[in-house]
C-alpha cells in the first residue's frame, strides 16, 4: 500500500472525528442548556473545527496524489462522485454547522449564566441545523462507501 493512501486515509479519519465528532458532542452539550457549559465547549470546539476542515483539505491532496499515483484516472466515474460528496460536506460544514457554532457562541455569551435565554434556546432547537447533522453523517458514509467500493 503506498504511502500516499495511508497519509489519505489517516487525514479524512481525523477530519472525521474534528468535523462531525466535534458536531455531535457539542450538540449533545447544547442541548443541555447549560450556558457555561456551552460557552466553554464552544470556546474548544470551533478551533478544532476548523483544524478538522484544514485536514480534510490535506487528506483530499493526499487522495488526489493516491489516485495518479495508482494508475486511476482523476475523472473516474466514482472519483467523480466522491468530489461531489466532499463538495456538499464541505458546503454544509461551512454554511451550516460552522454558522451554527457562532450563533450559539454569541447566543451563549449573550445569555444569562444561570439560565438559558430564549435566543439561545432558539439558536440550540434550530431544525435546520438538526436536519443538517444526520445528512453530513450519511454524507461521510455515501462517501466511504464509494471510496471503497469503487462503483464504476
Amino acid at each position: 500500500m503506498s504511502i500516499w493512501i495511508v497519509l489519505h486515509v489517516v487525514a479524512m479519519f481525523v477530519a472525521f472525528a474534528f468535523t462531525t465528532g466535534v458536531g455531535i458532542h457539542m450538540t449533545a452539550i447544547a442541548d443541555t442548556l447549560d450556558v457555561r457549559a456551552i460557552r466553554t465547549a464552544v470556546r474548544i470546539a470551533r478551533p478544532m473545527q476548523t483544524i478538522g476542515i484544514t485536514i480534510m483539505l490535506v487528506g483530499v491532496v493526499f487522495g488526489f496524489v493516491s489516485a495518479a499515483s495508482a494508475g486511476f484516472s482523476l475523472t473516474s466515474k466514482w472519483l467523480v462522485e466522491a468530489y461531489v460528496l466532499l463538495a456538499l460536506l464541505v458546503v454544509i460544514g461551512v454554511a451550516v454547522h460552522r454558522t451554527w457554532f457562532a450563533r450559539l457562541a454569541k447566543a451563549a455569551a449573550a445569555s444569562g449564566d444561570d439560565h438559558a435565554s430564549p435566543e439561545l434556546s432558539a439558536v440550540v432547537a434550530d431544525r435546520f441545523v438538526r436536519i443538517a447533522g444526520p445528512v453530513s453523517g450519511l454524507l461521510w458514509i455515501a462517501l466511504i462507501t464509494v471510496m471503497v467500493v469503487k462503483p464504476s
